[in-house]
């Protein structure tokens, strides 16, 4: 009789988040071939490495951004490629992509099975690569979260990995360039002035929202905008206006950390409902207030992270002086 347990068939790649940026990102920046996407899947069938694996995500984003842009002509009967709901639909679809994954994020325990897993293939591309100081750190976590499985297949590696020094890739004049403007992007999302213009433009966008409700409220019986059909997207954006309201009332309570989700909840409201009503009425036009809010979802998130490090620091030690008895 076996005593080994049953295997799980799907291994999770804790590092498919990444994959699944550039996959959107490419989808989204370019619409190529079609057949790309057979190719991408031709070389992961074929080929091993991460490398591998973020240039097929790439090429297959290309290619579904391809086929996402036909929507129209495959929804409708005369093939209209302009079809009014195909961007809001297009939208739908990516949000909900987006939602899935971040589902699947949420999942913080793996099995010692899904960290062996992404260990070895880890270790496969420090064979045929090197490892970056960031990869070593992830390796490590991975291995000693692969546990008693691990240990019966690889030993000890998470000591020997520990010992190795990490591989620093030497950067050209471009590779400066752009770790300088990384960091520099990084600093200006985390500043505080940043924070207070966010605040500031998400204030007067919301004050914008209230103005069109009372214009719907006391207009109903004009066709023109601000009538009836645009109820959904006032709607949606009285929902987001209200979470923002909530985090200005933390604001003034003094609690940053709350009003910084809440302003990101709000955030969140605009991309998932008032952008994609938006994308139906105005096309195209909502690139801009998609821009607006992804950039102002960058800024609140990274306000976030700078608070949870500040509240995590612990608080310098007072000596303690005794009095003379």
């Amino acid at each position: 009789m076996d005593d080994h347990p049953a295997r799980p068939f799907f291994i999770r790649n804790l590092r498919a988040g990444e994959l699944l940026e550039r996959f959107l990102v490419s989808a989204v920046a370019a619409l190529l071939g079609g057949g790309l996407m057979i190719a991408a899947l031709l070389v992961l069938l074929g080929y091993l490495g991460q490398r591998v694996r973020r240039a097929a995500a790439v090429v297959a984003g290309v290619g579904f951004g391809l086929f996402i842009d036909e929507l129209g002509k495959f929804i409708t009967s005369d093939n209209d490629y302009f079809f009014r709901p195909t961007i809001a639909l297009i939208y739908v679809i990516f949000v909900l992509l987006f939602l899935w994954w971040r589902s699947l994020e949420r999942h913080r325990t793996w099995s010692e099975e899904t960290y062996l897993a992404n260990a070895l293939m880890l270790l496969q591309d420090t064979a045929l690569h090197d490892l970056d100081p960031a990869e070593k750190y992830r390796l490590l976590q991975w291995l000693r979260g692969s546990g008693r499985l691990g240990t019966s297949l690889l030993g000890d590696a998470a000591r020997a990995v520990a010992q190795r020094p990490p591989d620093l890739a030497d950067l050209g004049p471009i590779g400066v360039r752009l770790r300088w403007t990384r960091k520099r992007i990084d600093r200006v999302l985390r500043a505080r002035w940043t924070g207070r213009a966010a605040i500031a433009v998400l204030l007067l966008r919301s004050l914008g929202s209230a103005v069109a409700t009372l214009a719907l409220v006391f207009g109903q019986g004009t066709p023109e905008p601000g009538g009836a059909d645009d109820l959904p997207l006032l709607l949606a954006a009285v929902v987001s206006g209200a979470l923002t309201l909530i985090g200005l009332v933390y604001l003034l309570l003094r609690s940053r950390l709350r009003a910084l989700r809440w302003f990101k909840r709000s955030i969140l409201a605009s991309i998932f409902l008032t952008d994609l009503f938006t994308f139906y009425y105005q096309q195209l036009g909502a690139v801009a207030d998609l821009a607006v809010d992804l950039v102002l979802l960058a800024i609140f998130e990274a306000l976030i992270e700078v608070e949870h490090r500040r509240s995590a620091r612990p608080e310098p030690a007072t000596a303690s002086v005794s009095e003379p008895g």
